[in-house]
């Protein structure tokens, strides 16, 4: 009588399975597949990249031989007498150009003051101890010439005159107090610009 029943039949065990020859096949065709995917990937790229850097070296060869031949043009590059000239004689046309229109405008401005209007500023202060000898009208600029008891007066008198109209705005540039021969104290005063006037001194 059997007290045991084996239901593990020998068939149900684990059986060991070793690779077998298509197996292996299989999986060798399958990496070299890979293996070569990957390297005419990579041979693809590096030939991109020497493409890419032949054409950066010859595009840097070009610039460094447009830049030695600008280099050279500028070193060799030499100022033209002719031209240098015509630039001169227009710089000195412009310059005598400019003069005229200064002595042009300066004349119509004292044309619209008028000459009466100098005059009558002029008279409408009289200072005791001091007379006017000559008075010269040069364009805008005016130049008196007098004479005085005291050098006191002249700076007074001055201060009178720069308030009227004609003299208004304008600048005493250049004021000379002298003695003549006989002692007598003198002075001139002019109106203008003494910078311009310098400079047109200069010109000429």
């Amino acid at each position: 009588m059997k007290n045991r029943v084996n239901l593990y039949h020998p068939e149900f065990h684990p059986k060991l399975q070793l690779l077998t020859l298509p197996v292996v096949i299989g999986c060798w065709v399958l990496s070299l597949c890979v293996c070569g995917l990957i390297y005419v990937f990579l041979a693809n790229q590096q030939q991109a990249l020497k493409a890419d850097l032949t054409k950066v070296q010859h595009n840097k060869q070009q610039q460094e031989l447009l830049v030695n031949e600008l280099q050279n043009a500028l070193d060799n590059r030499k100022v033209d007498p002719k031209l240098l000239k015509q630039v001169q004689e227009s710089q000195q046309l412009i310059d005598l150009k400019k003069r005229v229109l200064n002595e042009l405008t300066a004349q119509e401005q004292l044309k619209s003051k008028g000459y009466s209007n100098l005059m009558l500023d002029l008279a409408s202060y009289n200072q005791n101890g001091l007379w006017l000898q000559r008075i010269t009208l040069d364009g805008a600029r005016v130049v008196i010439e007098g004479a005085a008891t005291d050098s006191t007066l002249v700076p007074k008198w001055l201060s009178f005159i720069g308030k009227t109209d004609y003299f208004n705005g304008q600048k005493f540039a250049d004021t000379r107090l002298y003695r003549d021969a006989e002692q007598q104290l003198n002075f001139a005063i002019s109106t203008g610009n003494p910078e311009l006037q310098e400079k047109e001194g200069s010109n000429e």
